[in-house]
């Protein structure tokens, strides 16, 4: 009878389920069933030890995933479109799930989630109010919601019918708990089916929930930087977003050698009559509807914002001086064909005067441009109103406004109670010996 051959093992070694059963079963471990017994073991010892690596090398490419969708969405976080593009992207590839949406308030003053991003859907409807119970469950438990394992009572709640509706299999409560001593719900990250009907695993819940709270908290960031450069009322750019913007296009062209960039400042006519007869709802109508008429007709590159009170720039790249009268002059138009109504039904005439002057054919610096396109506009309002005067053809000033030292105040209250730079009190000073009414 041959000689069983021993396998040797050595302590440490990596060694396989079958090698594992042959070591078990050497005469000398015992009796047979002894030997088979401790290879059973041996084989469910490698398989949980083999299904331990493969989860512990998803964990890892978990977390690198995650700590790369993090980098790359804060890289993102002032630039809303790009954010949401490269998450729903991301996560629709990690998960192998083709339908995602995010939900989240566009206006801080918004009672409901609209949806600001999606991928899968044409042109889904949907809005959620910020208080219905979906939205209080999410708050309640701060963690991945399935649809289908919600309580009963919420069933019926309009906000999970017209999730399930669209096919969303799975919430994730987007959570900011940073700012306020309460958490805020921001927004919520719809997902829907996985492809082959693969489950969403723990491991996967807990992935989406911490991104959840990531994605809150630069969604935070985005809307106060959304803040800070648009205007509440009106929705174009603020007055400190104009000057920063203007700042940096004037430097291209004076690095780069850039065409000439346009400046138009435009004024309402009669402004404080809508205000004194109709009241302040009807005033803020206005400047809200010319705003995105202004808007409606510039290129996106171009900047409309708001200068103050009654008052709005236009920022216009790349353009000579025939090229900036002939928008200013489709601006005018398009505002004097404004159709509106005041709060009480009464149709309203409005109309605007405009002053334009371009970089660096009429002005040496940022601060020039700004008092010589507002020369050209108080020039307009004198004149007659509704109508456009650039800067070339005005008469050489008699005093120049000095540039403001820096950090010096630059605005001063007008007697409407807003502000304006100092140097437009002082070239508008200028003119009103010859035309006493500006308004």
């Amino acid at each position: 009878m041959a000689e069983s051959s021993n396998v040797p093992l050595e302590l440490g070694s990596t060694a396989t389920g079958e090698e594992l059963r042959k070591f078990a079963l050497q005469p000398a471990l015992g009796s047979p069933e002894d030997g088979r017994r401790l290879a059973d073991f041996a084989v469910r010892a490698n398989t949980e030890v083999t299904n331990l690596r493969r989860t512990l090398r998803k964990q890892e490419h978990d977390s690198l995933t995650l700590f790369e969708m993090v980098g790359q969405i804060n890289a993102r976080s002032l630039n809303l479109s790009a954010m949401q593009t490269y998450l729903l992207r991301t996560v629709s590839g990690h998960f192998a799930t083709p339908k995602l949406l995010i939900l989240r308030r566009m206006k801080e003053s918004d009672k409901e989630f609209s949806i600001s991003a999606n991928q899968g859907w044409r042109e889904p409807n949907l809005r959620l109010n910020t208080q219905s119970a979906l939205n209080e469950e999410a708050l309640r438990r701060r963690y991945c919601m399935f649809l289908k394992e919600l309580p009963p009572a919420l069933s019926t709640d309009p906000g999970v019918v017209a999730l399930q509706d669209l096919g969303v299999e799975l919430c994730v409560p987007l959570i900011q708990e940073i700012e306020t001593p309460e958490v805020v719900l921001e927004g919520l990250l719809a997902l829907g089916p996985r492809l082959g009907g693969r489950p969403y695993l723990g491991q996967d819940l807990e992935f989406l929930n911490t991104l959840g709270k990531m994605l809150a908290i630069c969604l935070r960031n985005e809307a106060l930087y959304r803040r800070s450069i648009v205007d509440d009322l009106t929705g174009v750019a603020s007055r400190g977003h104009f000057e920063a913007r203007l700042t940096t296009e004037i430097s291209r062209v004076q690095i780069y050698g850039h065409r000439s960039i346009g400046l138009v400042m435009v004024d309402v006519d009669k402004f404080k009559g809508f205000n004194d007869r109709f009241g302040h709802q009807t005033g803020d109508r206005v400047l809200k509807e010319l705003a995105q008429v202004l808007v409606g007709q510039v290129r996106n590159v171009d900047l409309v914002a708001r200068y103050g009170g009654e008052e709005f720039t236009v920022i216009l790249l790349e353009i000579d001086r025939q090229r900036l009268f002939d928008i200013a002059e489709r601006l005018r138009k398009s505002v004097e064909s404004m159709e509106l109504q005041a709060v009480d039904g009464t149709p309203l005439k409005i109309t605007a005067s405009f002053g334009a002057a371009c970089f660096p054919d009429d002005a040496r610096d940022k601060w020039e441009l700004i008092q010589i396109a507002d020369r050209a506009l108080y020039a307009a309002k004198t004149g007659g109103r509704n109508r456009i005067v650039m800067s070339h053809s005005l008469p050489p000033a008699s005093a120049a406004a000095p540039e403001p030292a820096e950090g010096a105040a630059t605005t001063e209250t007008q007697e409407n109670g807003t502000t304006a730079p100092k140097e437009r009190r002082k070239t508008r000073m200028l003119l009103k010996s010859e035309n006493p009414d500006p308004n």
